[in-house]
């Protein structure tokens, strides 16, 4: 608990907001479905702890602009701060998370995230945040978070605001952020682990009982061959993406097949100013996108793709709004390419649905944490 001579932090946390537009049953349904319970998880989680919580609202960017996060988060932060001086609570910690983040830390990890020292930040991530808190001069901090263009910038833009940072990225699961219907999946698989977190009971019975597109359920694509893989000392696994050093060193430790890594564009969600670049999105562009599935397939004997990558260095730009739609992004990581209509991700999609070898396409959380999940997993009952 935060200290008791300290006011309680106040904790902005994403609300995804009603969606009504959205198709039911459909990929980005399900996906926004699931983030809005989790931040309404996340947001009691943070009250049990002595937090005060407010939602931040979606907001839409003026017209021909694109969505600039720092100043969002700065007119919310101003706003909820006004509020609680004229309701007489004092604050000198400001917090933020995102609707999906920290489904997988445990209460000691958001202990430790909500308790920084005065000029200090606490983030759950310092080269991509997802979730921070910080301490002292809060007028300074939202001078220099205003100017922040992503959230996976904030802990290093009050770090040059000369704030000090404190990192838990190290702590088991802080970097688990669920964006995606193939990250419920992750986390549905994840509550199969004796030591991990399980959710409230409103999340739990949502990714129990959710159905994609098709009837099917929340199920991660290829689980059981992969597992085969992953324990089979004669086999190879190709892994390909923004792979975290701690990722990879988990998977060459604790899988029994031997590792390929090909590790592309670690961090471009927080340069949004870079062009993103890739190999492997080169190879697409020059050869196609079923040539590189044949490619990585005859590397080993199971593939897990950050097709993020590929997506990114294809647009140009590290801002998902450039990419494929988010249905198509969503269906391809299930191997659905029936509603994709993007040329390339559907001729990548179709490709690792055929192939002989399995082939799993997601986003950063598969190849982050979601690897560690599809570790501890393949050796359960063996």
């Amino acid at each position: 608990m935060p200290p008791a001579e300290r006011p309680a932090p106040l904790m902005l946390v994403v609300d995804p907001g009603d969606r009504s537009d959205l198709p039911f049953g459909s990929y980005a349904a399900v996906a926004h479905t699931g983030q809005r319970l989790l931040a309404a998880e996340l947001s009691r989680r943070f009250g049990a702890l002595g937090c005060a919580v407010a939602p931040l609202v979606p907001a839409d960017p003026p017209a021909g602009e694109r969505f600039h996060w720092g100043r969002w988060f700065s007119a919310g932060a101003r706003a909820a701060l006004a509020a609680a001086e004229r309701a007489r609570r004092p604050v000198d910690a400001l917090g933020y998370a995102g609707a999906g983040s920290l489904a997988l830390a445990d209460d000691a990890t958001l202990d430790a995230l909500i308790s920084p020292v005065r000029g200090e930040v606490v983030g759950n991530n310092r080269y991509s945040a997802d979730a921070f808190v910080v301490a002292g001069d809060l007028d300074a901090a939202i001078v220099a978070l205003e100017q922040c263009p992503s959230d996976n910038l904030a802990v290093r833009c009050l770090k040059a605001a000369r704030f000090t940072e404190r990192d838990l990225s190290a702590s088991p699961w802080s970097r688990f952020d669920v964006d995606t219907p193939l990250d419920l999946a992750l986390l549905r698989l994840a509550t199969r682990l004796p030591s991990s977190r399980r959710p409230e009971g409103v999340v739990a019975a949502f990714i129990e009982m959710a159905r994609l597109p098709g009837g099917r359920s929340l199920e991660v694509p290829h689980l059981a061959e992969v597992g085969e893989v992953l324990r089979d000392r004669e086999a190879q696994v190709v892994v390909a993406g923004r792979i975290p050093s701690s990722a990879w060193a988990y998977l060459e430790t604790e899988s029994a097949c031997r590792v390929r890594c090909f590790i592309e564009e670690r961090g471009m969600r927080a340069a949004p100013d870079h062009a993103p670049r890739s190999m492997l999105a080169d190879w697409v562009a020059r050869l196609g996108p079923a040539d590189l599935v044949g490619e990585l397939t005859a590397l080993g004997d199971a593939v897990i793709l950050d097709s993020r990558v590929l997506m990114a260095a294809l647009a140009g730009s590290s801002d998902a709004a450039t990419w494929p739609p988010k249905e198509e992004r969503f269906a391809s990581d299930f191997g659905d390419a029936s509603p994709i209509d993007t040329p390339w991700l559907a001729e990548l999609t179709a490709a690792a649905a055929a192939s002989s070898v399995p082939v799993l396409l997601g986003g950063h959380a598969m190849v982050s944490d979601g690897l560690r999940i599809l570790v501890d997993v393949s050796w359960l009952g063996r």
